[in-house]
Order: structure tokens, then sequence, then C-alpha cells
């Protein structure tokens, strides 16, 4: 589905200012993971492909659409996958390969726009104002961009643009999938009008549930109410709501980066009950969320550590560092401070997860401050570490302290950017 929604025109038609051109776009990869399976391998095309474990525990990383059409979806139990599909063609993730296609898509990108702000692992905002003496409007970058991902790297990606961060990304999701939908400022209200207010990013199913309590089931019906009656639903994002369903907002590019998040998260097939073999599995998963922050170019404030045990009870912790790091040393410590205080609590642990939240670009945060003698050693380690990973592959080499037998069973749900991948 291509549309430019009058793009161009109507905006030479109203006499639009520049800041009123639809110049903020979201790219996001059709069904990353299993987009990169059928490409590596063309016989899966057109077959009901995921991408995640197989064992009694598995869940859904990714569902490529002849899968979704038959209702398969993202964190789907595998077994109920299955039912739906019993031709369900299934394939362990390859991270690595996912997060190379990833940075190519990055650099391509960055090849046509300067300002590109990557949001996960298969998705990123651009600012494409500066870009149109070069390239032409945004409905044109947007087709140029989605060509050469098509023609260089042989992958699907939808566009969605808008004068508005948060109504491009919504727009992205409508194109899809393999389109583009570009929203002019002066259509932003009739584009949204008819949407669920579940569209709006944040808004999760216990806000639905406050809005539609209130009688508010679209984004059109929220410009109809108070901003009070809003507020008492929605809480401090109230405002926030009310200015995108009346066309008002206009939240660009790197406003919102500390609302983001990097993590990765297990299940296994057996519980874990050895507290040194759970210590062991999350400095792994530390020191791979921390790679993920420097590749990125991001470092975290905040890591939160996720423990679940068989019978479903969750348990998430999070420690706030005085300064942002990408260490994994840093995040090390932390998560394995907060396992020490609550293993008590849990005596199996069927999945465990790592985060980092409360981004921040790295060449902005203050990270000099943690660069003790003993940081700036494990800084240069790190260093090392990165260029070897990057050559020789992500089983080339590990902390002493994690080496063990094979972990039986482990699945890797996958790198977690705060979002399924549609």
């Amino acid at each position: 589905m291509d549309s430019a929604r009058g793009g161009r025109e109507a905006g030479a038609a109203a006499g639009a200012a520049p800041e009123e051109i639809p110049g903020i776009l979201h790219l996001d990869m059709d069904a990353f993971f299993a987009s990169v399976e059928v490409r590596d391998d063309p016989g899966l095309r057109g077959l009901p492909v995921v991408v995640g474990g197989s064992g009694a525990r598995g869940v859904v990383a990714a569902a490529s659409y002849p899968a979704r059409r038959r209702g398969i979806r993202s964190a789907m139990a595998m077994s109920t996958a299955r039912r739906l599909a019993p031709d369900l063609v299934i394939i362990p993730p390859r991270i690595d390969r996912y997060r190379e296609t990833s940075a190519r898509v990055m650099e391509l990108l960055a090849s046509v726009v300067a300002q590109v702000e990557q949001i996960s692992i298969d998705e990123a905002f651009l600012d494409v104002r500066g870009a149109r003496r070069l390239f032409g409007e945004p409905e044109d970058i947007a087709a140029l961009l989605r060509g050469k991902i098509r023609d260089e790297l042989g992958l699907p990606s939808s566009v969605g643009g808008s004068v508005s961060r948060p109504v491009a990304k919504i727009a992205s999701a409508q194109a899809k999938p393999d389109g583009m939908l570009i929203v002019p400022a002066a259509q932003t209200v009739e584009f949204l009008a008819p949407l669920p207010v579940s569209v709006i990013s944040g808004i999760g199913p216990k806000a639905v549930e406050s809005l539609e309590r209130i009688g508010v089931h679209t984004v059109g019906q929220v410009r109809e109410i108070p901003l009070t009656t809003l507020t008492r639903a929605l809480g401090p994002r109230a405002a926030e709501v009310a200015r995108l369903a009346d066309g008002s907002d206009r939240t660009g590019l790197g406003q919102r980066v500390r609302d983001k998040s990097l993590g990765t998260e297990r299940t296994w097939d057996e519980d874990l009950t050895d507290p040194g073999e759970v210590r062991r599995r999350i400095t792994v998963m530390a020191d791979d969320v921390a790679r993920q922050l420097r590749r990125s170019g991001f470092v975290a404030r905040t890591v939160v550590l996720k423990l679940r045990s068989p019978d479903g009870t969750t348990i998430t912790r999070s420690s706030s560092l005085e300064h942002p790091t990408a260490s994994g040393e840093r995040l090390r410590e932390q998560v394995v401070a907060l396992w020490d205080r609550e293993r008590h609590r849990l005596r199996r642990v069927r999945l465990a997860g790592v985060r980092a939240t409360h981004l921040e670009p790295a060449s902005g945060a203050p990270i000099q401050h943690e660069l003790t003698a003993r940081s700036a050693g494990w800084h240069d380690l790190e260093a090392a570490m990165d260029r070897t990973l990057d050559r020789f592959g992500s089983s080339s080499l590990s902390r002493g302290s994690t080496l063990g037998p094979p972990p039986d069973g482990s699945q890797q749900t996958g790198p977690d950017q705060g979002s399924a991948h549609p």
C-alpha cells in the first residue's frame, strides 16, 4: 500500500510553512527476523515461518506474514502457533545475523538522511526536512529508502510520515506490510479520528480499559472530553495524548529517547534451580545488553532484572546508576546485586531478562565521570571484546565466570527494544 495522502500537492495548495512539511519519517522493517530468514533461504517464501524456540516453552519471536494470516503473532506460545499452522516452519533465532543486517539498514539510511535515530533493531525515526533539497519531498525520500533496502538488502520495509513523531509511527503501522503512508499536517486529525486509541504508543490494555470506561474508544473521541476527565483516566500522559488527538503534536527526533530501552530475556525448557547458574546466565545477558548499547550509541541510567518462576510469579527489580553507562561490568554488578537480594523468593527460575532503560545518546552523556582506573580498564577491555566479537562471532569470546556446560533447552527470544516485530 503506497500513498502520499496528497502530500506535496496538499502542502503547496495550503501554502504550508516549511515546519509543516511532514518531514518526520518512521521506517520499520517488516517481520524483520522472519524476513531475514526468508531472504537467506528463498525456499521458505510463502510458507508460515516463525523465529523462536521449538521446545515445550518456546515462544514466537517473529512471524512471517503468511504465518500471521493463520493468526500467529509475536510472543505467542509456540504450542499455540503449531495448532494454528500444522505446517509451521520454526527457525531458531540468529541474533548476530539480525544485528549485522540491522547495522546495514542503518548505514543505508544514514547515507541518505543525516538525522537518523535508531530506536530498536528494526526501526528508526528520520528527520528528512534537511534532505529535501537533494532528494525531493518526504514521500520521494521514503520511496528512495524503501527501494534501496529492497534492492541492496532484499528486505521489505514500511514507512510512515508526519509532522509528528508519534503520528509517523502510527502511519507506518497502518502502511504495513511493505507500504508507505505520508500524512500531511492538515489531514492529521482526519487520519487519526477513526483509529482505536490502542494505536497510540504507550496506551496499553489497562489504559484502553480506563478510556473505554469514560466512553472513549477512538482517537477522535479523545478530542470530545475535557482534559480533566482525560487526566483522571490516563494520569500525566493526558496532555500529550490530547495534543496528539487534536493534531497539534510536533514531537521531533531525540525528544523521547529516555522512554526507550534495550534488553534481552530467555525462557528455559528446564527450570534453573542453582543460584550460581542463574547468576551466570544473567551475567551473559548483562554483557549482551551492554554490547547492544555500545553498538546503538547509547548509555543507560537504569538496569532492570526480570525473573519468573514456573507458577507465573514474576519479579521485576531495577537499579539506577549514578552515571550512565554502556559497560557490561557495571550492568553485571547491578543485576547480580538485584538477584542476590531476591533469590530467596524464587526456588526455581523459568525466565530471566535484563533490560537497560532511561537511555541517553553516548555522545552527550557524562560518561567521563565513571572512568576511574578500574572502570577505564573495563572500558578498554570491552572495546577489545567488541572488536573480537564483531570479527569472529558471538561464540568466539566469553567471560571466564560464564563458562560452563551448554545451556540445554535454552531459548533466547531475542533483543527486546520495547516493541514486537510487526
